[in-house]
């Protein structure tokens, strides 16, 4: 009996091990893993793709990894700025490729609180690792 059940763990041990992983929690993850590298241009960077376009609350577009370098070290020179976000939703393709995250930021910048939402789409590369390929934050409109 001691080799039947044994038996049976191991078989519904190996079934377990067989499941795919979700891939929306694995986009999740990126997306979380790169708000808190926010303070760190380096590791912020490391989540781009070398042909990323990114638009601030500004509005204004711009692109490529370099480009986005140049201005994450501009914001960061303010010693107040802070920025986070958390998605509220994800999605990933049916072939796993691509993906978008959206959801709400909050930033302090030039001493003043914003806030707003976003929406990042991301592309997994050969390593298996997301990466953006697209960020697009929008300010909360001020209040009436």
């Amino acid at each position: 009996m001691k080799q039947v059940m044994a038996a049976v763990v191991l078989l519904v041990a190996g079934m377990c091990l067989a499941l795919p992983s979700d891939p929306t929690a694995a986009l999740k993850k990126a997306d979380a893993d790169w708000s808190a590298s926010a303070q760190n241009v380096d590791k912020f960077i490391s989540f781009l793709t070398d042909d990323v376009d990114m638009s601030g609350p500004e509005g204004k577009w711009s692109h490529g990894k370099e480009a986005a370098r140049a201005e994450w070290a501009q914001m960061l020179k303010d010693p107040g700025f802070k920025l986070s976000w958390s998605a509220q939703s994800a999605d990933v393709s049916k072939d796993g490729t691509m993906g978008y995250t959206r959801g709400t930021w909050q930033a302090t910048m030039g001493g003043k609180p914003m806030n707003g939402t976003y929406a990042t789409v991301w592309k997994k590369q050969k390593d298996g690792n997301w990466r953006v390929v697209v960020d697009m934050a929008t300010p909360q409109a001020p209040q009436q």
